[in-house]
């Protein structure tokens, strides 16, 4: 007796959806081809054809669109579509690789289309409008501070090769001593002793070392170097206030969560910003957050920042703490067969609110409170690299329930995590007495 066979068909679950592949000069897209004569049209990527493409699409009954984040050439297209009240998503396009080989882009369309149409696209996570603006001033900000950390290297570059070692009597070249001397040294002066003179009261070093250090060459071009690159220094400067000024104005027209602001639990320390703008800023992000995030041990004022930027304080697209986990990178891997890891590269992912969180993890060795408890724990037990990124996927829990709950952070202190690691020792310690017959008993 033969076994009736019966054919698992995929079900569609977006009937009225689009799929749009994008491109540099033009977008193809594909819609469901029996309810319209031409399902694919190709549009170019000038202003007026967007928003023709946006018309056809909403004469066709279209309601959900698929596209390829391919660069930055899908974000005009997307806040076109997004404007017109279409539900607009983004997907990786590791997950729409064509299989069969054949590769064009109309095929690229209707195969987006085709995996839309049945649900098999997951939308990646796009923040509200209102906080992408802000996070590209947060970007903005970012790159300009590496700019001006290459300045500061072209300027010890250019002192290293006059033989000038003022890097050796003070710690930070950018420093008030620092600037001071670079600002006098292309200002004309050369003398060693009258240089010497601009040291700070505070520095270590005494005025006859820091004479020492200033012997040079003074080569014209290594001068010319020094007088560019402390231009370059200056003119970057002005532009990450320009940025600070923009954050403080975007932050301004978001919404506000909380009206009761508190002062900050722990001292703010940012070498780029005044005390009074680091307390501008507080208030701002514990309004727009809803909760003082900096109360976390290790978190400061930039990491906060970054994730209120990248993030915004609506978590409503993460079910639970595990998926904000894990999109922010900082899960264990599920690239498992057979309970063994896969080998060969894993896939590289950027997540600035990830790398922000790790980078905050990494102080947590000096951190006299639970979490730095918790990691000096991690790090006498794996790697420094495992230890960073379980600090971190803690920090992004705490975060998680902070946001979700509305709650502050309440410090347990060191001696929770001690009362704890003690509990887990003795449990420990019994499981095992019973496994061996015997019965453990506590000292008198």
């Amino acid at each position: 007796m033969t076994r009736k066979t019966q054919k698992h068909l995929l079900t569609i679950v977006n009937l009225h959806c689009a799929g749009i592949d994008i491109g540099a000069r033009e977008h193809w897209v594909a819609i469901n081809p029996e309810q319209s004569a031409h399902p694919v049209r190709c549009f170019s990527t000038f202003s007026d054809d967007l928003t023709a493409c946006a018309d056809w699409l909403a004469s066709e009954g279209v309601e959900v669109v698929a596209m390829e984040a391919t660069g930055v050439y899908w974000i005009p297209l997307f806040e076109v579509l997004d404007a017109r009240g279409f539900d607009v998503r983004l997907v990786n396009s590791r997950a729409t690789r064509q299989i069969s080989g054949r590769k064009s882009d109309v095929l690229d369309c209707q195969w987006i289309w085709q995996l839309m149409a049945h649900g098999l696209l997951k939308a990646a996570f796009r923040p509200a409008d209102a906080i992408c603006g802000l996070r590209s001033t947060v970007r903005q900000r970012a790159n300009k501070v590496q700019e001006q950390a290459r300045c500061i290297a072209h300027m010890q570059k250019a002192l290293t090769q006059m033989n000038v070692q003022l890097d050796n009597v003070i710690s930070d070249l950018t420093g008030k001593t620092g600037m001071a001397i670079l600002r006098a040294i292309v200002a004309g002066e050369r003398d060693p002793n009258t240089l010497a003179q601009l040291r700070d009261r505070r520095l270590k070093a005494d005025e006859a070392t820091v004479a020492r250090s200033l012997h040079g060459n003074w080569r014209a071009e290594h001068l010319f170097a020094l007088d560019q690159a402390l231009a370059h220094y200056d003119f970057i400067h002005d532009q990450i206030h320009a940025c600070d000024q923009a954050i403080s104005d975007a932050l301004a027209t978001l919404p506000v969560r909380t009206d009761e602001t508190t002062a900050p639990v722990k001292v703010l320390r940012n070498p780029q910003r005044s005390t009074a703008d680091q307390r501008a800023l507080h208030q701002a992000l514990q309004a727009v957050m809803g909760v003082d995030l900096t109360a976390i041990p290790t978190i400061g004022l930039d990491t906060v920042l970054v994730l209120a930027s990248e993030i915004g304080p609506d978590l409503s697209r993460f079910p639970t703490q595990a998926h904000f986990c894990s999109w922010l990178n900082l899960a264990p891997p599920t690239s498992i067969s057979g309970g063994k890891a896969l080998p060969g590269r894993k896939h590289k992912i950027n997540n600035r609110a990830g790398q922000a969180l790790r980078q905050a993890a990494s102080t947590a060795r000096r951190s006299e409170s639970f979490i730095g408890a918790s990691h000096r724990a991690r790090l006498a037990r794996m790697d420094t690299g495992k230890a960073i990124k379980a600090t971190a996927h803690q920090l992004a829990r705490l975060i998680y329930a902070m946001l979700t709950q509305g709650q502050p952070y309440v410090e347990q202190g060191m001696d929770a995590f001690e009362a704890r690691r003690k509990d887990r020792q003795l449990r420990a310690l019994r499981h095992k007495a019973r496994a061996l017959g015997l019965t453990l008993v506590e000292a008198a």
